[in-house]
């Protein structure tokens, strides 16, 4: 059942501002909103929001207190149609990803290999480990996908430099 009504013939605008809106109406605080993505954007929401964020969208995963009390950097990922972001990894912090809503297809390997495109099923959580290669794919219609970040090194936390890219279709680095 979708959670934010984004059916096919909506654009980008539309799309983000039913996002925004559906986090305003389940109480969350946005801290970030990048529209700017080539394959789309994403949310970054207010940290100390995490319990909340985690029993909605990732209910599934238990994280422990020591983890919850750590920089988890509650994102909302929005793909376009046929988007695709990076093929990439980091080596600063694993990943949960959850589509939340709409379609959205994952590659992931173990090597720089690329591995087969395999469709994202409704809240199914989806773990990647550090250093996984992995690349978020836009599909049919666009994708929300709700995004934890686990910080390997809670003192020295990974942020958006942690990205190692081997491919990418928007020639970025």
């Amino acid at each position: 059942m979708d959670v934010i009504d984004i059916n096919s013939g909506l654009g980008k605008e539309d799309v983000f501002t039913r996002a925004e809106d559906f986090l305003t109406e389940k109480g969350f605080r946005i801290s970030k909103v990048d529209q700017t993505r080539p394959w789309g954007g994403f949310f970054v929401l207010d940290e100390s929001q995490i319990r909340e964020f985690s029993a909605m969208f990732f209910s599934d995963i238990v994280l422990s207190e020591e983890q919850l009390k750590q920089k988890l950097s509650p994102k909302f990922l929005l793909v376009a149609p046929g988007a695709r972001l990076s093929w990439q990894y980091h080596f600063r912090r694993a990943e949960l990803w959850k589509l939340i809503n709409g379609e959205a297809g994952i590659v992931r390997s173990e090597t720089d290999e690329q591995g087969q495109l395999k469709k994202m099923e409704l809240s199914e959580t989806v773990s990647l480990k550090q250093g996984e290669r992995h690349r978020l794919v836009g599909l049919d219609k666009w994708g929300i996908v709700a995004e934890i970040w686990m910080h390997v090194d809670p003192d020295h936390p990974s942020n958006e430099d942690d990205i190692v890219r081997l491919e990418d279709d928007y020639s970025r680095k």
